[in-house]
């Protein structure tokens, strides 16, 4: 064996080419979703990492599934949800969202954003798992619609219509319908 070379270590079997290919896709949104709700990269990563672990061990039988992607997300939300309980934590958008935005940053009124924000996100947290999930990787996260489809493992029209019906929910929630668009919401617009 020559310096530069290393044996491969006993027992571990190399990865097949499609689960490194999904690996590499879907990690990087993975860990900024699970980064969001935790609040720390090295323990959302710690968490991506389990999951990728899981996933390998099961890959054959995943591959079997209709969305490969769909039953990765589900398992990742699962364990972020897990990761914040067991550290004590709620695992919600608010505790760190709506303190890293670029509206809050540039404010006149910093406090009046803040509520603002506050509100949003709350009311982010009481949509539906589905509108949530949109609703956080295309608006907090800034993922386009087809990326977010690939990362959620549904369709770019499902990705629209899910954000439509979110949108609408929030806007009610928030008693925008009769107001019109304003705040944080104005991007939120159809």
């Amino acid at each position: 064996m020559t310096e530069g070379s290393r044996a491969p270590l006993a027992g571990v079997v190399p990865l097949p080419a499609d689960f490194r290919a999904f690996h590499q896709l879907y990690r990087p949104a993975y860990v900024r979703w699970a980064e969001l709700f935790l609040g720390a990269r090295a323990e959302a990563e710690d968490v991506v990492d389990d999951l990728f672990e899981r996933l390998a061990a099961d890959w054959s039988e995943i591959l079997r599934l209709d969305s490969p992607a769909q039953h990765a997300w589900a398992i990742l939300r699962a364990r972020t949800r897990e990761a914040a309980l067991a550290r004590g934590r709620r695992p919600v958008l608010t505790d760190t969202a709506a303190f890293e935005t670029e509206a809050l940053r540039n404010a006149v009124d910093p406090v009046g954003e803040l509520e603002e924000s506050l509100c949003l996100y709350r009311a982010i947290q009481e949509l539906p798992e589905r509108q949530h999930d949109v609703i956080v990787l295309v608006y907090c996260l800034g993922y386009g619609v087809q990326e977010t489809a690939d990362v959620l493992g549904i369709s770019v029209p499902g990705v629209r219509s899910t954000a439509r019906y979110a949108r609408r929910r929030l806007k009610e929630t928030l008693g925008l319908e009769r107001e019109g668009d304003s705040g944080d919401l104005a991007q939120l617009a159809d």
